[in-house]
């Protein structure tokens, strides 16, 4: 993969919704899925080297931000999608039928985060909980912070991660907190795994951290001005980050190439 600025070009655009995208999730080989303030979740079918849009998910009643693939199954024969929103719901969809199946009622607040964790959905709120989902009911949920959660993950090894408005992270195993780490000096916005290395931070901070496991930081990476909204990286190692700058940059170790 080049890494020079001339080796990045925008392929294509997704033109559709009609208030600003609040999330984007890669469903497989099958396509792209994209919430918003819109208030809905739209599917995107890949067409060559383009994305077509193929269904909009009309049920929330507020904007819609966190998103997660549910593979194709026997459940979901074309795979499904489960979104969070404002109105404090969480919704699985089916993308065959484009309808909702589930509607998972709890929250009390904006839900900021969904990851899958072997059939059950973890979801994540303002409201400062986790909440665990099998079959369309809550199974358990805590307290995880003393403030909003804003993001959460699942790590290959099962441990859930959080990010949190009190600038930490925490690593779960069930409602044990098993460590917290602690850096950033403000939000923690988004977070990403990063295969073989450790955890990726995103913060209103403006920067981005690269954790191990153990709690160290392997890395910080410093090049906004404002608000680092979201992080990923991708298996050559490259990390990409999309900030309140309305610039997308892409990082190879640790620095913004």
């Amino acid at each position: 993969m080049e890494t020079g600025h001339s080796g990045y070009k925008l392929r294509c655009e997704l033109t559709g919704h009609e208030d600003d995208v609040r999330g984007i999730c890669v469903c497989g080989n099958e396509g792209i899925a994209t919430s918003s303030r819109d208030k809905t979740v739209r599917f995107w079918n890949s067409d060559g080297r383009k994305y077509v849009e193929s269904k909009i998910l009309l049920g929330h009643t507020s904007f819609v931000g966190p998103l997660a693939w549910i593979s194709p199954d026997e459940e979901f024969p074309e795979g499904g999608i489960v979104s969070g929103g404002m109105d404090t719901l969480v919704i699985v969809w089916d993308l065959r039928t484009g309808e909702k199946v589930q509607t998972l009622k709890g929250h009390q607040q904006q839900v900021t985060g969904i990851t899958l964790d072997n059939g059950d959905i973890v979801s994540s709120s303002v409201d400062c909980t986790l909440r665990r989902w099998r079959n369309g009911q809550v199974l358990e949920f805590w307290g995880a912070h003393n403030a909003a959660i804003q993001s959460v993950i699942k790590l290959p090894s099962g441990v859930l991660v959080t990010g949190s408005s009190d600038a930490s992270l925490k690593l779960w195993r069930g409602k044990t907190c098993l460590k917290t780490l602690l850096g950033h000096t403000d939000t923690v916005r988004s977070l990403s795994v990063m295969s073989d290395l450790g955890v990726l931070s995103a913060s209103h901070d403006g920067s981005i951290r690269l954790w191990a496991l153990s709690g160290e930081t392997l890395m910080e990476m410093v090049g906004d001005t404002s608000i680092v909204y979201s992080v990923d990286s991708h298996a050559s190692e490259v990390i990409v980050s999309g900030s309140e700058d309305c610039s997308a940059k892409i990082w190879k170790d640790g620095i913004c190439v």
